[in-house]
């Protein structure tokens, strides 16, 4: 793997699996003096509870304000452990397409690092319906990271 990576995007979501995929996309933001976009997204609960979302607005608000300090929390680390360009990114929507199409970067994305699955509870036996989108519907590479012990 010779390609030098000037753009990775790292969906985080709260799970295990992110917090690993984090700290792998540090590694190779570091190892190739890269931007990090860390990016969070607060999937659209009109998908599940129609008219329900009208009331819930105020928990979506705070939910966001509970993840952009999240998302400062993680852009210090990664200032921390050596990465100068870090862009943290929290987005209502559906996290398969905003993943795999991202474009709030002013460049494309070289490398996606993706957890294996996340808190989806409708969670493939193998690999995660989202990190599965990814892989299938992206430009970038995508590194999926695996914590699963044998």
């Amino acid at each position: 793997m010779g390609e030098t990576y000037k753009n990775i995007l790292v969906a985080v979501d709260g799970s295990d699996q992110a917090e690993v995929a984090f700290q792998e996309a540090i590694k190779i933001a570091k190892r190739n003096g890269a931007a990090l976009h860390v990016l969070y997204v607060i999937e659209e609960m009109s998908n599940y509870f129609g008219e329900l979302t009208m009331s819930m607005g105020t928990v979506m608000e705070e939910l966001r304000e509970n993840e952009e300090e999240e998302m400062k929390k993680r852009a210090v680390k990664a200032h921390e452990l050596g990465v100068e360009n870090v862009h943290t990114y929290v987005m209502y929507g559906y996290p398969k397409s905003l993943i795999a199409d991202f474009t709030e970067a002013e460049e494309p994305m070289d490398l996606i690092v993706i957890g294996r699955t996340g808190l989806n509870g409708f969670q493939r036996a193998i690999v995660g319906s989202t990190t599965s989108y990814v892989v299938n519907h992206t430009d970038a590479n995508v590194l999926v990271v695996n914590t699963t012990k044998k």
